[in-house]
């Protein structure tokens, strides 16, 4: 067998090393053991390699660690002409397989759940994990066994980069991966009830498969709405370790890629010292404007945190006066800054009282603002059309904006927690109908607990959210692209089409892969736009116009 074999090529190098040392001079040696390891191992290194049932990729499947390290130390000798090289091409070829076979895996059970209409993305933190798990293996191989050489680490390197990278459908590695590290760092995640040291431990495996992302902006992306909704919804496990991952992400790939997530982080920090500051302003006004509304602003940065869209929904006059206050106040602190209230990520608490079930305990509903608008209303009326819901909150006629109402309403009627009763017998047309649905108070709903969450519907990223996250990162390419030609255009002055192509995708490779197709439309359309010309005799020459 290939072990057998390599013991006994040790003794016979060791063997000659002797009779060296005791019969020839010390020049002598390094020729002798030269031939000694031509004639024993490079002449016979294919065939050992390849052997069936004892060769380098057995080795590698049976986890036979002092054969490997026995290996490596016996063909990276002088006199063995190809060295190392076989063997890393068979490591390549290896780890490829198995992770191609993962992917296709997921893939096919991927396409099964879309044709029985199936919703998310099943066995998507099995297959991350299955990838993270290849990936220590074979990472602890190349460190313990074979002298942590470059050749094996570009070997892995390529392997993973040509799996991770291969299309999913309608979902991607980059996406997948994003979507795992939120379900680490969420405090109701499924993996909750690992420790920080756990967990940590983990993110460190997550960055090196990150590493070999080609689409690390899209990543970056899908990371920042999902850190956001952790954020604001105060979902995180720790600040620490959010702290913590965002800095192995800027020891990647640059601080430029992670400083929207620092800012968003700091935000938070920020935010809690204004409120202090609010608290303080407050008393020094010895006036108890507030009444019994326990108020909390979190104050954001625009550039940080993606894009929300803000709503003009008519407040209650206790929620009104609070935010006039705060507007007063962060006015006197600051004239430089203007503030967009975005009711949609608001959250608070309802404590609700004459409930019959409830025995004659009062119970907290924890609801977001608009569900918490809704209710309110029903203080000075026990039933309400949605007609009047939608008038009394100044809900638009856009169809966007009366669909997310609906979703709200149908949220407070849920068979879980059916705070609200909805009567959907009226007369007329269809749409003069469903505007005469009405609700009522459901005095008939019988608390389980004392403080009940109704579930947030901008809590998660939704399947809108993520397709928007898309589209962003595809206009955020097209923008870089651009840029980068500009660059090149700038310092070079002029330059041929396909070296333009090339330095392009130099520039930009860190970040994401761009087609060359793409690149040349920008061209064209920079061209366009006057930044470049054509050069008259040769069109395949750019010209930077100043």
């Amino acid at each position: 067998s290939f072990p057998e074999y390599m013991l006994r090529v040790e003794e016979a190098l060791e063997d000659e090393v002797r009779r060296c040392k005791t019969y020839f001079i010390e020049q002598t040696e390094e020729r002798s053991l030269l031939i000694c390891e031509a004639e024993l191992l490079d002449a016979h290194q294919h065939k050992l390699l390849v052997k069936e049932q004892s060769g380098f990729i057995p080795l590698l499947l049976q986890g036979r660690k002092s054969d490997l390290a026995r290996w490596y130390r016996l063909f990276s000798r002088p006199g063995v002409s190809k060295g190392i090289e076989p063997a890393a091409e068979m490591l390549k070829t290896q780890i490829l397989q198995q992770g191609s076979d993962v992917v296709k895996g997921f893939r096919a059970r991927l396409e099964q759940a879309e044709r029985n209409g199936g919703e998310g993305t099943p066995h998507a933190q099995e297959l991350i994990e299955t990838l993270m798990d290849i990936h220590e293996q074979y990472l602890e191989v190349i460190v313990s066994c074979l002298g942590s050489h470059a050749r094996f680490y570009r070997a892995m390197k390529e392997a993973f980069e040509s799996f991770l990278n291969q299309p999913l459908g309608t979902v991607t590695c980059a996406e997948l991966l994003a979507t795992y590290c939120d379900s680490l760092l969420k405090a109701s995640g499924e993996m909750r009830h690992l420790s920080e040291d756990a967990i940590e431990e983990k993110l460190e495996r997550v960055v090196r498969i990150f590493s070999y992302l080609s689409e690390k902006d899209l990543f970056g992306e899908f990371y920042r709405k999902q850190l956001s909704k952790r954020l604001l919804f105060q979902r995180s496990v720790s600040e620490d370790l959010e702290r913590s991952f965002i800095t192995k992400l800027k020891m990647t790939c640059g601080s430029q890629y992670t400083s929207k997530l620092e800012g968003m982080v700091t935000d938070m920090h920020l935010s809690r010292e204004v409120q202090e500051g609010f608290q303080v302003w407050l008393q020094s006004k010895a006036v108890q404007v507030l009444g019994n509304v326990d108020f909390n602003v979190t104050v954001l940065t625009t550039g940080h945190w993606p894009t929300y869209k803000s709503d003009d929904i008519r407040l209650p006059e206790e929620l009104g006066r609070c935010l006039s206050l705060f507007q007063e106040y962060y006015d006197s602190r600051t004239s430089q800054r203007k503030l967009r209230w975005v009711h949609s990520l608001g959250v608070g608490t309802l404590h609700c009282y004459g409930f019959p079930m409830a025995k004659g305990r009062s119970f907290e509903l924890q609801v977001s603002t608009h569900q918490m608008c809704i209710l309110l209303l029903f203080n000075d009326a026990e039933r309400r059309s949605f007609r009047n819901i939608r008038e009394s909150l100044n809900i638009g006629n856009a169809e966007q904006d009366i669909e997310g109402l609906r979703k709200y309403l149908n949220s407070l009627c849920s068979s879980k927690y059916p705070i609200l009763l909805k009567d959907t017998t009226s007369s007329g047309q269809e749409e003069d109908g469903r505007d005469n649905e009405s609700y009522e108070i459901n005095l008939n709903f019988a608390p389980v607990s004392r403080r009940i969450k109704i579930p947030l519907l901008m809590a998660r990223v939704n399947q809108e959210e993520k397709e928007a996250t898309r589209t962003a990162v595809d206009e955020d390419r097209r923008h870089a692209i651009e840029a980068a030609i500009v660059r090149i255009m700038k310092s070079r002055k002029s330059i041929d089409h396909q070296r333009l192509i090339v330095e392009v995708s130099q520039q930009l490779m860190q970040l994401f892969n761009p087609d060359p197709k793409v690149i040349k439309a920008r061209i064209e359309d920079l061209i366009s736009r006057e930044y470049i010309e054509r050069d008259e005799q040769n069109t395949s020459l750019y010209k930077y116009v100043a």
